[in-house]
């Protein structure tokens, strides 16, 4: 199988880079960002593409995927509303419309949020784009649409990134794992299951723990 991966160098991302690249039954692997990962591995080929809302000029690559592993977000404290919406709704959204015209059959695995409001109904900015993008995907005319929210996600790497609430919530994460998950646990069950398929499915934080223990 082919893999296509977007957000290879974000902390979920490189978990889900790692574990396909590990995989026998992914045969390519090809990183879609702004920089490479910096990964070196036979059978990872890395494209950087500045324009995320315009994605013709990857069809060749997109085209013939088996799977996408979508991990592409932003700290909504570190962007402006604006560009907080863009880079969660529109990228998306541009992706999809791309991949409906030149591989519909593709198996698309979004990494989204726990809290994500399809209605757009909360009062936070944050789950009302998570829940737009998801809505996306769900109407969308691609084959096979795969939601992962987890709660929080604890980085795998102590060099990972991440904002002052990420480090702010890590003590209560060592106190009570059950209102998150591992990034290396979460990037193993989208794996999983971008690799098994099925039936549509939203996996929430509890049934990724279970997962992850099983596969």
């Amino acid at each position: 199988m082919k893999a296509i991966i977007f957000g290879g160098t974000g902390m979920v991302g490189s978990e889900v880079l790692g574990h396909c690249l590990n995989r026998s039954d992914i045969t390519q692997v090809v990183t879609i960002g702004r920089n490479k990962t910096g990964s070196s591995h036979p059978k990872l080929k890395e494209v950087e593409h500045s324009n995320f809302l315009d994605f013709s000029p990857l069809e060749d690559e997109l085209s013939d995927a088996d799977i996408c592993y979508y991990c592409i977000g932003v700290y909504q404290g570190q962007v402006s509303k604006s560009v907080f919406w863009q880079v969660t709704v529109d990228y998306l959204n541009a992706l999809l419309l791309n991949l409906e015209k030149s591989n519909p059959d593709i198996k698309f695995c979004l990494f989204s949020s726990q809290g994500a409001n399809q209605k757009e109904t909360s009062l936070i900015l944050f789950a009302n784009a998570k829940g737009r993008a998801e809505a996306m995907l769900t109407k969308s005319h691609l084959r096979s649409k795969y939601i992962f929210r987890p709660g929080y996600i604890a980085p795998s790497r102590a060099s990972t990134v991440q904002s002052l609430s990420a480090k702010f919530f890590y003590p209560f994460y060592k106190l009570l794992p059950f209102i998150g998950i591992d990034a290396h646990e979460l990037a193993k069950v989208m794996v999983s299951i971008g690799l098994t398929g099925g039936e549509d499915k939203i996996f929430e934080n509890s049934e990724m723990r279970k997962l992850s223990q099983s596969i």
